[in-house]
């Protein structure tokens, strides 16, 4: 399993996203050159809370660096990023999370339809939005996360220029975990962060808690009350007289609701909670990273040194073309030779031509005139087609197939009689086959072993 970096900006690295307007309207007074150029040193001066899973098991302390540092000691540690997936976990205040109920089931589909269903609900256009779809239920209901996409835009550009490139950006809402039947809230005195479906998460100020419970709990014909109500308050603002506030605000609004509350104080902080309360799944359902922010994924660095074994294969190569060009001359020598021997034997034979250009064609065209009819010239066909043939099965074969030891001509009976060496009764019938599909008489008079090799008589004549 892959090494997971959970990393979380303090309130001052994000101020500069502060100053962009929210999706519920409004903004902080900001420079227009901090928007549009955000410093180079923004990330690198502030610090950020980190935590290393080591496969995949969220152990360990949290760590507070500033980003080079962070960046100095996992290459100390590490060696390098590589088989590290980096999630950002990011405060619920500049994202919008809610469900809307889409027909069809394609995703192209809802995702073209998103934009228009949401355009009365958030202030911003939905131009500078990024949409982030969830899964689609049995009802037809897909849960929903939006973020300006300068947000994202800012992140993602900051991170890979810090060497951090991100693998995901997570809501810290939706890192809270989600029972059919029960609500969660967590806070560290500062920001309240709350789950209530599947699909309902929001971060909001803890000063808000009064207006937010008098909305959860207005019932509406239709809805009920959570089975059970986890409020878990966190070691960074550890104060009996705020929760006694807290819980006061709370079960004032449980009054005639059977609704469990479970209220407890975790020596952890915020950032903790919500390492150990988040998982794969998680990371992959609410991922901000889709579309044209899908991260590139990252390759292994080489190990092996190619160098050397490129400069051998090139050798090889060179070798090799060496090898065929020898080879090639060679043969081009023995074809040389050959052909000289043929011309050689063929003037001896046929003294009155003066010019040999092609001896095949030339020996085929004195076979075609001689006169098949004469006994005594229809040696030289039979003859040249048995040769063929044995030549044919020589040439097949690594070792010499059939070795001619004598040869006669019956004028009378216009039988041509070869005495020969095969290696084997196979080769014999092969023999044979081979000349009875020229349509010619082919008898195996007589075959004997003679030690590894089988001595014979083939009898052939012309089948006309």
């Amino acid at each position: 399993m892959k090494d997971t970096l959970y990393i979380q900006l303090n309130d001052d690295a994000l101020d500069i996203l502060d100053g962009l307007p929210s999706l519920g309207g409004g903004a902080k007074d900001v420079a227009p050159d901090t928007l549009s150029e955000p410093s180079e040193d923004l990330f690198a001066r502030n610090t950020v809370q980190w935590l290393l899973a080591s496969d995949g098991v969220a152990s360990g302390s949290e760590g507070i660096d500033v980003i080079d540092d962070l960046v100095d000691s996992l290459l100390d540690s590490r060696g390098g990023m590589f088989g590290l997936d980096i999630v950002l976990i990011l405060q619920g205040v500049h994202i919008f999370s809610t469900a809307v109920n889409i027909p069809s089931k394609q995703n192209k589909h809802i995702a073209q339809a998103l934009p228009f269903m949401l355009e009365d609900n958030v202030a911003s256009d939905v131009e500078e939005l990024h949409f982030v779809p969830g899964h689609r239920n049995n009802n037809g209901d897909v849960g929903v996360l939006a973020t300006k996409k300068t947000v994202l835009d800012l992140l993602t550009t900051h991170f890979s220029r810090a060497g951090l490139p991100l693998t995901a950006i997570v809501p810290d809402m939706s890192c809270l975990p989600f029972v059919e039947g029960e609500w969660v809230f967590i806070t560290d005195g500062h920001q309240l962060t709350i789950r209530t479906s599947e699909y309902q998460a929001m971060s909001i100020e803890l000063d808000a808690l009064p207006i937010l419970l008098n909305s959860l709990f207005t019932i509406s014909e239709g809805t009920e009350p959570p089975e059970k109500l986890i409020v878990r308050v966190t070691q960074e603002f550890k104060s009996d007289n705020f929760e006694n506030w807290l819980k006061t605000q709370i079960t004032s609004h449980l009054v005639d609701i059977d609704t469990e509350l479970d209220m407890q104080h975790v020596e952890t902080s915020e950032f903790l909670y919500l390492c150990d309360s988040i998982s794969d799944q998680c990371v992959k359902m609410n991922n901000l990273l889709t579309g044209d922010y899908k991260p590139v994924p990252k390759r292994a660095p080489s190990l092996f040194n190619w160098k050397p074994m490129a400069s051998l294969f090139s050798i090889l190569i060179v070798m090799l073309v060496g090898f065929q060009y020898m080879h090639a001359s060679q043969l081009e020598k023995q074809a040389m030779v050959a052909d000289s021997e043929a011309k050689a034997l063929y003037r001896k034979y046929f003294p009155k031509d003066k010019r040999v250009f092609d001896v095949r064609k030339q020996m085929k065209s004195h076979l075609m005139k001689v006169d098949t009819s004469s006994s005594s010239t229809a040696f030289l066909p039979l003859l040249a087609q048995v040769g063929e043939k044995m030549n044919e099965m020589n040439r097949a074969s690594k070792n010499q197939v059939f070795i001619p030891l004598r040869i006669s001509f019956d004028e009378v009976q216009g039988e041509l009689k070869v005495d020969c060496k095969a290696p084997g009764f196979e080769a014999l019938d092969s023999l044979k086959k081979k000349l009875e599909s020229l349509q010619l008489g082919v008898e195996i008079a007589r075959a004997s072993q003679d030690g590894e090799q089988v001595k014979a008589r083939i009898n052939v004549r012309s089948s006309s």
